[in-house]
């Protein structure tokens, strides 16, 4: 009430002082609201608008689910969208056109944000900003640029040459034009570059939540291959690898290392994620605080991948199972599901591989519907499963990093003595990784390749495997398709995998042998994808109301 008072007392004597020049008047001039003028001063107003860039990236790029992410599973040769074959991207020919609403919306999502990091460098130079250092500023300014740098090169590989926007966009603006891949990932570059010169080392951060020098140098790892500049991908990657403070996990660890398991199956449990488990492999994780306001939504994952097994019935037509439980990975519903590429064929060469364990994926479920005359039998061992649960939706099998498997909220538990849990069991629950250290193991035995070194190749290769227990390779084995099997090992379902497919010049060529809404396993009448779907189309609305300036649709769509 008293600053009230004040508020008021304060306008009559401004309005005294002023009533006497009308122009002064009608200047705007904010004193008890966030305008743009004062929203961007203090260190604490530019940490919120980056932490918000942190969390709009997580959202967009991790959470947002079959809006992004999931894209990238299931029109790959990883996954396929389970539905039916003409729903979302799953015909690339009858779907992936310039008014599809996924099209749109990861373009403007994208854009959204950098918009925001552009804001933060336009701002955080200019006269009368306060910082406690100069350091801050510095360390603020290398993350966002990290960001512009993450989010275009996204863009540039999903859409091609985009509009290359690096400044604060103030009023209305109708003729952007779109600038070459080219230009796109050679700003990308740059702002990789600042970012990974001024960002600290992950010993002097003691937030493990925030970006590190880690971070940039493994994205232009990424960059300087897609640019065909391998001595520079291979010295960035090896910055990472060679930093002491980074190590593949190779024994057991974290919340629960003393359960049946193994190290591969440990890097995805709950809690696991960050430095602060022991996890000395994961170098950018993006954050999950359950039951915490803004703590994100959690990857739905479980729910999408996991097949819907508690429908499942017998030869007599009862249930198998009780419902959905935490021993068998909560309520799938298997929206997408796993292609024979990832359950069978991509195993065949690799015997004995930690990653295809009975922990990380388990292709048989025992019954536990007590009135069920086959309670205790497992399934498929049994060929209790009729001819109708065939075709993935109801089982296929559970891939565990994705789902928080005999550790579901208790919240969550209908009957805890029986395992049975309420559809809301459909999520991680955990944090996510954005990147960890064996993917750059493998950027760097991709540039090794590349560069005509392909003996270095299997040597980093090796290193994955070794941890695995899979038979050891040699040069003469390593080509561009092993280097992708091998990241289908390693990163199935975390990587965005049409994004590594693209830059590597194999979606196609994949797509079609592995995808069956392609390769004829599930319809008689092929899906369609042809190169030019190599890029998605430029959002039809964009160009619509780009009315000042042309923005070239790419080859093969109508404008």
């Amino acid at each position: 009430m008293k600053n009230t008072k004040y508020l008021i007392l304060l306008v009559t004597l401004f309005l005294g002082l002023s009533a006497c020049n009308e122009d002064k008047w009608l200047e705007e001039e904010a004193f008890g609201f966030y305008s743009a003028d004062n929203s961007y001063v203090s260190e604490d107003q530019f940490n919120a608008a980056v932490t918000k860039i942190y969390q709009e990236t997580d959202q967009y790029s991790t959470w947002s689910n079959n809006a992004n992410f999931f894209i990238s599973l299931y029109t790959s040769d990883l996954a396929f969208g389970a539905n039916r074959q003409n729903i979302n991207l799953n015909n690339y020919g009858a779907q992936l056109v310039p008014g599809n609403g996924h099209v749109r919306i990861n373009w403007q999502r994208y854009y959204s944000v950098i918009a925001n990091t552009n804001t933060v460098l336009g701002r955080i130079d200019l006269e009368g900003t306060v910082f406690t250092s100069e350091a801050k500023r510095t360390t603020l300014k290398a993350e966002a640029s990290f960001f512009r740098g993450y989010l275009y090169k996204y863009l540039a590989t999903q859409y091609g040459g985009v509009p290359l926007i690096l400044e604060e966009v103030t009023s209305a603006k109708r003729d952007f034009v779109r600038a070459t891949q080219a230009e796109v990932y050679a700003q990308c570059i740059l702002d990789l570059e600042y970012a990974a010169a001024n960002l600290p080392d992950v010993t002097e951060l003691g937030d493990e939540v925030r970006l590190t020098k880690a971070a940039a140098n493994h994205l232009l790892a990424e960059l300087y291959i897609i640019v065909g500049e391998y001595d520079k991908a291979i010295a960035k990657a090896s910055a990472v690898i060679d930093n002491p403070s980074y190590e593949l996990m190779k024994t057991r660890f974290g919340s629960r290392k003393d359960e049946p398991g193994d190290v591969y199956w440990d890097l995805f449990r709950r809690g696991n994620q960050n430095r602060s488990s022991g996890n000395t492999e994961a170098i950018w994780v993006a954050q999950y605080e359950y039951l915490t306001p803004g703590g994100g939504n959690g990857s739905t994952i479980t729910q999408f991948l996991g097949p819907g097994y508690y429908n499942i019935q017998g030869p007599d037509g009862s249930n198998l199972f009780l419902g959905p439980t935490t021993q068998n990975g909560g309520r799938g519903i298997s929206w997408l599901a796993p292609s024979d590429y990832i359950l069978e064929d991509v195993w065949t060469d690799s015997p004995g591989d930690m990653r295809n364990s009975e922990y990380n994926i388990i292709r048989d479920l025992v019954a536990d519907n007590p009135n069920s005359p086959y309670f205790g039998q497992k399934m498929v061992e049994n060929n209790l499963i009729s001819n109708d649960n065939s075709l993935s939706k109801l089982w296929s099998a559970i891939f565990v990093k994705t789902t928080p498997i005999n550790n579901f909220p208790e919240e969550l538990f209908v009957d805890a003595s029986t395992g049975e849990v309420t559809r809301n069991a459909s999520q991680t629950f955990s944090d996510h990784y954005h990147i960890r250290l064996a993917e750059t193991y493998l950027l760097r035995a991709e540039a090794y390749l590349l560069d005509s070194k392909p003996g270095l190749a299997a040597d980093d290769i090796n290193k994955l495997r070794e941890r695995a227990n899979a038979p050891l390779v040699d040069g003469s084995d390593i080509d561009i398709d092993f280097i992708l099997d091998e990241r289908a090992r390693e990163l199935h379902f975390e990587e965005f995998r049409t994004l590594t497919l693209k830059r590597m010049g194999k979606l196609v060529e994949r797509v079609r042998a592995s995808n069956p809404w392609y390769n004829g396993k599930f319809s008689p009448e092929l899906s369609t994808i042809d190169e030019y779907h190599s890029l998605w189309p430029i959002p039809s609305q964009e160009i619509e109301r780009n009315t000042e300036a042309e923005l070239v649709q790419n080859p093969g769509y109508p404008n």
